[in-house]
């Protein structure tokens, strides 16, 4: 970590905890915004910065906060326009996060989302386009669809888990259970305590591969400091071992303890291997929210390489020779011979890497760390 990131870390945990600062006397502010921007931390160490470096900040403070009533504001009316319509639904992560925070507006607001009940997504979809929501596109898998109204971004959800990790039956239940929040007098439905944080975890574990930053991170953090720790170890530990987060959950409050002031004792944490918190937090610092310094880039050779080392090289190899092979995929008599058609594959297109001067075993070897940090993070 380096300096510019050190006296970040030391302003959040400042900013959220009233830890002294201890700047250094020479500090090279416009570093320490340009490294607050792609982490989407801005307003929220407003209240740690020196008053003259917080007068040169102001144009950006005043836009995160600018924009975080804005997405408040169009909450609102999304939230009264699905309530008229009896539509089942919850907002996760977004507002509810903020809540936590010790001025909920100093959270910089990305998209607002929605997950609505099973069997509502139809009438959640067309509602939304007969009210003047533009839509934008479908994501990953039809796992949510992005509109635009006002100047935010809005997701529905007409499922919130990924493929490979489902935790869709503890939200539909959540949305069951919903409980009302109120934020500077605006009322929302959220997902239970417990349901709600488990959704802040799975976050983290969501953007892990693509672009984390220190939001997400922060997000959790502040669930947790908000949580007593005999309720959270009751109600919220058992919750992630149940879905295989609860090793991601010990190493995230190690590294908020270690690198952001976050004052628990969370003795639970404390199996949380030193190694693992160190490479997190360079991820964190190295990517930037939602890989802003460093956008995520797919090698055929580096994903190959981590799927072979988590799946073994037969399956990884049959299961992507299925997917490529639509003559295997037809003919069933093909259809165990699909492991060498795409080890054919593999090897034509590495032959062509090659030419390309690509380095392939930089991208082996880093699929293969890859595989192994996730395998730390039990994920």
């Amino acid at each position: 970590m380096n300096k510019t990131q050190e006296i970040l870390c030391r302003l959040i945990a400042s900013a959220l905890f009233g830890h002294p600062a201890e700047l250094p006397e020479q500090v090279d502010w416009s570093a320490v915004l340009e490294e607050a921007k792609a982490q989407t931390v801005v307003s929220l160490v407003a209240p740690a910065l020196p008053e003259e470096t917080a007068k040169e900040w102001e144009a950006a403070i005043s836009q995160n906060k600018a924009h975080f009533m804005r997405a408040l504001y169009e909450q609102n009316a999304l939230v009264k326009l699905f309530e008229g319509a009896k539509i089942p639904f919850v907002i996760p992560k977004g507002t509810v996060a903020a809540i936590y925070y010790p001025t909920p507006s100093c959270r910089t607001m990305g998209d607002v989302d929605l997950l609505v009940a099973n069997g509502y997504f139809e009438k959640a979809f067309a509602l939304l386009q007969e009210n003047g929501y533009v839509f934008r596109q479908s994501y990953e898998n039809e796992r949510d669809y992005a509109f635009t109204k006002g100047g935010v971004v809005f997701e529905l959800h007409k499922k919130y888990s990924d493929a490979d990790h489902d935790i869709e039956a503890y939200l539909q239940k959540g949305i069951g259970d919903a409980e009302t929040l109120t934020l500077y007098g605006n009322s929302f439905p959220a997902l239970p305590k417990a349901e709600n944080g488990l959704v802040l975890l799975d976050h983290i574990r969501h953007h892990l591969l693509g672009g984390l930053g220190i939001r997400q991170i922060i997000d959790f953090m502040m669930f947790v400091h908000a949580t007593p720790e005999e309720e959270f170890t009751k109600t919220c530990l058992p919750l992630y071992e149940a879905n295989r987060l609860d090793r991601l959950a010990r190493v995230v409050i190690k590294l908020c303890k270690r690198y952001f002031g976050l004052p628990t004792l969370a003795a639970w944490c404390e199996s949380a291997d030193d190694k693992t918190c160190e490479e997190l937090a360079e991820r964190l610092f190295a990517k930037g929210n939602f890989g802003r310094k460093d956008p995520y880039e797919y090698r055929p050779m580096q994903s190959f390489a981590k799927s072979a080392k988590e799946d073994g090289l037969f399956r990884t190899l049959q299961k992507a020779g299925l997917a490529n092979s639509k003559a295997c995929r037809e003919h069933k008599f093909l259809r165990p011979f699909a492991w060498l058609y795409q080890l054919f594959r593999y090897l034509g297109r590495g032959i062509a890497a090659l030419f390309r001067g690509e380095k392939l075993g930089r991208d082996l070897k880093s699929g293969k760390d890859e595989a192994d940090f996730f395998k730390r993070l039990g994920i």
